[in-house]
C-alpha cells in the first residue's frame, strides 16, 4: 500500500499533484503535463536532437583523465529537452522529480516508495553513512574504494573497517564477510570498483548479498556497471525487490555525461528511504537534471553508442599502459584505469599537468606509485600517453 507520508515528503505543497505516484512513467507523464511543459520537454524526439550541437573540442586544452566523466557529451535528446524547459526554471522541480522516480521504479521493478533522487549520487552516499551513523555500528568496506560513504562516516566519528584488497586488486568477499559481527552496521562495495575498475562475478557476489543482508544493511554502489561487460548481468536490485537490507545507488555523471547537471538515484527499501527524506538534509532536485534524465532513459540509441565507445576508450588506456610497460589492475571495467606509476603519484600528476594533462594525485595512500586515468577524447588519451610516455620513461 502507498504510504501518504511520501507524497508530503517529496511536496508539501503539492502533494495532490502527486497521486500519480504508482502508475508508471505514462501515468506520471501526463499528471506532469498538468503542470508544465516538463514532460514534452523530456519527451524530445530524435528528429529533434539532431539539431543539437555536439560538445566543443580545443585540441590545445588541458587534457582531463581524471574525473571519469563522459567526455562526448550528454544524450541529444536531454539537451535539446533542456533547452525546451529553460521558460520553466522558476518552478521547484517536486511533479518532474515524482515523474522521475515513477519511471526508474517501472524499469527496476519496485514500489516508487524505494526510489530516492537526489543531485547525483554522492547525496544518497551521505545520507546513508548518516543512517548507519544514527543507528550505530561500523562500516566495513575495502581498503582502496570510493570515499563517499567512508569519507563521511568517518566525520561523523562512525568507526570504518578496511580491509586489504586480494593480490589482483579485487574485492576480497571473504575477508569481509569474516569482518562483519555484532558491532557492524552496513557494508559499503563499489562495483565496478573505483578506483581499480575491478568487478565481482555476479554469481559470487550476490551469494555474499544474500549472506550479508541476512546480518547487515548492504550499500552497492553501481555508479559504473552500465559500462561494465557484466552488465545488466551485474545489476543487484532484484535483493531490493525482494525485501533485502539492500541500497544501489546509480549517478547520470558517468554513461550519461551528466557530472554537471547532477542526478542520481538509490533503490532501497521504503523505510530506509523515507528516514533519509526526513531528514531534510536532502535539498530539491536540479529540474534541468531532471528533463534531461528522462530524455536520456529514453535514448536507448545514445547509451548504445556510449557503451561502446566507453569500452573503446578503456581499450585504449590498457594498450597505452601495456606500451608504458606498466602494471595495472587487471580486467578494469569503469571508464579508466588503474595504473603502477613506478614513481610517486602527486609528482607524476604534478608533471603530466605541466604537460596539459590532468590526472589523479595523492587520492588513495595505500598506494603511493599508483594512479587512476579516465577515459578521454582520442586526442587526449594521445596526448596524455605521449607525455606519460615522457615523463616515465625519464625515471
Amino acid at each position: 500500500m502507498k504510504n501518504p507520508d511520501y507524497d508530503q515528503l517529496i511536496s508539501p505543497s503539492r502533494r495532490n499533484l502527486m497521486k500519480f505516484a504508482g502508475v508508471g512513467a505514462l501515468g506520471a507523464a501526463a499528471g506532469l503535463a498538468a503542470c508544465s511543459d516538463s514532460a514534452s520537454a523530456a519527451a524530445t524526439t530524435p528528429a529533434t536532437a539532431a539539431n543539437v550541437t555536439a560538445p566543443a573540442v580545443n585540441p590545445d586544452g588541458i587534457a582531463i583523465m581524471s574525473a571519469n566523466e563522459n567526455p562526448y557529451g550528454p544524450s541529444p535528446m536531454a539537451v535539446a529537452a533542456m533547452s525546451k524547459e529553460l521558460n520553466n526554471l522558476n518552478r521547484y522541480a517536486y511533479p518532474l522529480t515524482q515523474a522521475f522516480a515513477a519511471k526508474i521504479a517501472e524499469r527496476e521493478g519496485v514500489a516508487v516508495e524505494q526510489v530516492l533522487v537526489t543531485n547525483g549520487s554522492s547525496p544518497i552516499l551521505a545520507a546513508f553513512s548518516d543512517y548507519v551513523n544514527a543507528k550505530g555500528g561500523e562500516i566495513v568496506t575495502s581498503a582502496i574504494t570510493y570515499e563517499g560513504v567512508p569519507r563521511v562516516a568517518e566525520q561523523a566519528g562512525t568507526k570504518v573497517v578496511y580491509m586489504p584488497l586480494t593480490q589482483d586488486l579485487g574485492y576480497d568477499l571473504e575477508a569481509i564477510s569474516a569482518a562483519i559481527g555484532p558491532n557492524t552496521g552496513a557494508v559499503y562495495i563499489c562495483n565496478p570498483n573505483n578506483p581499480t575498475g575491478r568487478t565481482i562475478e555476479p554469481a559470487k557476489l550476490k551469494a555474499f548479498i544474500e549472506d550479508a543482508s541476512s546480518k547487515v544493511p548492504v550499500f552497492i554502489d553501481e555508479a559504473y556497471m552500465d559500462m561494465a561487460d557484466d552488465y545488466p548481468a551485474g545489476v543487484m536490485t532484484e535483493f531490493v525487490a525482494a525485501g533485502k537490507p539492500v541500497i544501489v545507488a546509480r549517478t547520470f555523471s558517468k554513461i550519461y555525461a551528466m557530472a554537471g547537471q547532477r542526478l542520481g538515484y538509490g533503490i532501497m527499501p521504503a523505510d530506509m528511504a523515507m528516514s533519509m527524506r526526513k531528514t531534510g538534509r536532502l535539498s530539491a532536485v536540479n529540474h534541468l537534471g531532471l528533463v534531461a534524465g528522462i530524455a536520456s532513459l529514453d535514448d536507448t540509441a545514445y547509451f548504445n553508442d556510449m557503451r561502446l565507445k566507453m569500452i573503446k576508450g578503456r581499450e585504449k588506456l590498457i594498450a597505452m599502459a601495456n606500451d608504458l610497460g606498466r602494471p595495472y589492475a587487471p580486467n578494469p571495467q569503469g571508464n579508466f584505469i588503474y595504473m603502477d606509476l613506478g614513481m610517486n603519484n602527486q609528482e607524476f600528476a604534478d608533471k603530466m599537468l605541466a604537460k596539459g594533462v590532468k590526472v589523479v594525485g595523492s587520492r588513495w595512500s595505500e598506494k603511493p606509485e599508483w594512479t587512476r586515468i579516465c577515459v578521454g577524447l582520442d586526442h587526449e588519451i594521445e596526448k596524455c600517453h605521449a607525455a606519460a610516455k615522457e615523463i616515465l620513461t625519464a625515471i
